[in-house]
């Protein structure tokens, strides 16, 4: 008899062992499924997970996040593509100039061409980001340096045009170049600067000149006295490079006084592009920035709080009120960037659930707490967020 119960006691324990591992997930799949929803009467239920220790002062109501956005998916726009930014070898004058994406004079007439220390290229490994949008914008985003001068880019591009719609409004093709001479104007896609939201921050002790730029297009698409050349995309579109037909953009423009508009200096972009693979991790070290979707038919009020530098005390990350399909995007206000343990949602005014941001549940896109769910995320030492993937398994014993 004590040699069975000896076996039931082994058993039990070689049950518990085997659940240890994955009994955060499974808290994380019972969290997921507990029931959250609004009464017969619009009034919010909560998760019955309140934080009690959660304290609010009279700077709970002070948004702290360095910045959040709110925008229905009637205004959000669908990503055609996004690209990683390759820098062109220059070519035919690869042994006169290095391998680039930037060229920035250091002269008022642009006559350094061949001056290595103007051109720029991927900072520390790290590659720019062109991004094509469906209604017919792009973007170029990311950092690019010489030296140690280091060129932050937050460019716009607007009105694509294939080579017929761009030839009707006058445009034309810049070829030089390798790749440049030896592609087809008809495979182009044509852009102009986006001066009205095209930024260029410059930092560091071999800047031509540091502070904050705006950007236009060159030559200006508006003066009739010189050409119009715009921003070209597509194959053998890095003019100076020897990948015949490899994809590419090369343009031309300003930096500008962001006051005045004044030209500043003159400035040509050329690179290769490759699609990006899709890149996500687990969530690793603490969450930074999450898009959650409100999946509920009726517009209610909702803020999100988080703990003030993982104080008692909640501060707000967002106050809005969204309806179905709306997405909100926050990014975490403690000084290290990150939203500390939890996102606290309420409704109205009640409690109605929150979010565990602190990697210890592997949240990501399709995470769901009641009627809202995780659209996109990223977390401080894993970047972008996988696609969340609950247990298969349950194991229960008691």
């Amino acid at each position: 008899m004590k040699q069975i119960s000896k076996l039931m006691v082994l058993a039990m324990l070689v049950i518990f062992a085997s659940c240890q591992n994955e009994s955060a997930e499974e808290q994380a799949n019972e969290e997921q499924k507990a029931v959250l929803n609004f009464d017969k009467k619009g009034n919010v239920v909560s998760d019955g997970e309140e934080d009690e220790e959660l304290m609010f002062n009279d700077e709970s109501e002070t948004i702290r996040n360095t910045g959040f956005t709110f925008a229905s998916k009637s205004n959000s726009v669908a990503i055609d593509e996004v690209y990683t930014v390759i820098d062109a070898d220059r070519d035919p004058f690869g042994s006169q100039q290095p391998a680039s994406n930037f060229w920035w004079s250091e002269t008022p007439d642009g006559d350094d061409y061949f001056n290595a220390h103007t051109y720029f290229g991927a900072a520390d490994g790290e590659n720019l980001v062109f991004t094509e949008y469906a209604d017919g914008t792009a973007s170029l985003t990311g950092t690019t340096m010489s030296g140690t001068c280091t060129v932050t880019l937050d460019v716009w591009f607007k009105d694509k045009k294939t080579w017929a719609e761009w030839q009707a409004i006058g445009g034309g093709h810049k070829k030089e170049g390798t790749a440049g001479n030896a592609s087809n104007s008809a495979d182009m896609s044509f852009y102009v600067i986006d001066e009205a939201n095209s930024t260029v921050i410059a930092a560091g002790g071999d800047c031509v000149q540091e502070g904050t730029f705006g950007l236009t297009q060159r030559p200006d698409p508006n003066d009739p006295n010189t050409p119009n050349y715009g921003s070209h995309v597509g194959p053998g579109g890095a003019n100076y490079d020897s990948n015949i037909g490899a994809n590419g953009l090369s343009t031309w423009g300003w930096l500008t006084d962001p006051t005045t508009g004044d030209h500043l200096w003159l400035i040509d972009f050329n690179f290769r592009i490759e699609v990006a693979p899709d890149e996500c991790s687990d969530c690793v070290g603490k969450v930074d920035n999450l898009t959650l979707k409100w999946n509920w038919h009726n517009d209610y009020r909702v803020r999100l709080y988080q703990r003030y530098e993982n104080t008692c005390y909640a501060t707000k990350i967002f106050d809005g009120v969204v309806g179905l399909d709306d997405e909100i995007d926050v990014s975490g206000s403690n000084s290290n960037g990150t939203f500390g343990r939890w996102i606290y949602v309420f409704v109205g005014n009640c409690y109605y659930t929150k979010f565990r941001t602190d990697c210890h549940l592997n949240i990501g896109p399709g995470y769901k707490r009641g009627v809202l769910e995780v659209v996109s995320g990223t977390s401080t030492h894993g970047g972008e967020l996988c696609e969340y993937e609950p247990p298969a398994h349950y194991c229960w014993w008691w």
